[in-house]
C-alpha cells in the first residue's frame, strides 16, 4: 500500500509545471561610447511568411526497439505548437521585433526607439522592418516501456525529448522622409538541445522555457553583428 502511494506522489509530482518565461528577449554588451544616431526609429510587428504546415500532420511513429518508442514532431510554427512541452508565446510576428526592439532601445542606437504596436501614431524618421521567413523546430519524444511503464520512467527522470531549431529572418530599414529601404541583413541560425528528462523541461533554462531560452540565445549571438551593421550603414547619413 505504501509503495502505492509513493508511485501516486511521484506520478502527480512529475506532471507539476512551473510558470517559465516564454519572452524572446535577450542582452547584448553595450558599448556606451558609441553616439546614437539623430532621430526617431520605429520597430513594426514583422511579416510572417513561415510556411503554415499543420503540425499535427507531421506526427509520424518513427520505429520501435524493444523497450524504446519515439515520436518526431515538425512544427513550422512552434509558437502555436509543441508537442511535449506547452508553450503558449505571444506571436513570434509580434515576438521577435518586441525582443529586437528592446535590444536597439538597451543599446542606444538612436536618439529614441518606438515599438510601433504601441505607438502606432507617432511621427517617426526610420522604421526597422522584419520579414519572417521561417521558424522550424524538430522534436523527438523517447518513450521507454508502454503504457503506466513508460509513466514510471518518466517519473525516474529518463531522457526524454530532444530539440532542433532554426530561424531565417529579414531585416530592413526604410527611411521615411524617401521611403527607399536603406539597408537589409539577413538574420539566420540554429542549434540543437541534447536530451532533457522531464524534470528539466518544467524547469526550463534560467526561468525559460526551453524553447523560448535557445532562440534568445540565437538572437544573443547574431544581433551584435545586426546592429555594427546597421551603425555602418547610418553614417552614412
Amino acid at each position: 500500500m505504501r509503495g502505492i502511494l509513493v508511485i501516486i506522489f511521484l506520478f502527480f509530482c512529475s506532471c507539476a509545471t512551473v510558470p517559465l518565461d516564454q519572452s524572446l528577449e535577450f542582452k547584448t554588451p553595450i558599448d556606451s561610447s558609441v553616439k546614437s544616431h539623430r532621430g526617431i526609429l520605429g520597430i513594426d510587428e514583422f511579416i510572417d511568411l513561415r510556411p503554415q504546415a499543420s503540425t499535427s500532420d507531421d506526427k509520424k511513429w518513427m520505429g520501435f526497439i524493444p523497450g524504446v518508442l519515439w515520436l518526431i514532431i515538425i512544427s513550422e510554427t512552434p509558437d502555436t505548437y509543441t508537442g511535449f512541452s506547452a508553450y503558449n508565446s505571444a506571436p513570434f510576428p509580434k515576438a521577435f521585433a518586441y525582443a529586437i526592439y528592446k535590444n536597439i532601445e538597451q543599446n542606444r542606437l538612436f536618439e529614441r526607439t518606438l515599438f510601433l504596436t504601441r505607438d502606432r501614431y507617432e511621427k517617426i524618421d526610420y522604421r526597422l522592418e522584419g520579414i519572417l521567413n521561417r521558424t522550424y523546430l524538430k522534436e523527438t519524444g523517447y518513450y521507454y516501456g508502454s503504457g503506466f511503464y513508460a509513466w514510471i520512467t518518466r517519473i525516474i527522470g529518463l531522457p526524454y525529448v530532444s530539440y532542433e531549431f532554426s530561424m531565417d529572418v529579414t531585416l530592413r530599414l526604410r527611411s521615411m522622409d524617401t521611403n527607399e529601404i536603406v539597408w537589409t541583413y539577413e538574420l539566420k541560425g540554429n542549434g540543437k538541445d541534447k536530451f532533457n528528462s522531464v524534470y528539466r523541461l518544467t524547469t526550463g533554462k534560467e526561468g525559460k522555457h526551453i524553447l523560448s531560452y535557445n532562440i534568445s540565445k540565437i538572437f544573443e549571438e547574431q544581433v551584435p553583428a545586426v546592429l555594427e551593421s546597421l551603425r555602418k550603414t547610418l553614417e552614412k547619413y
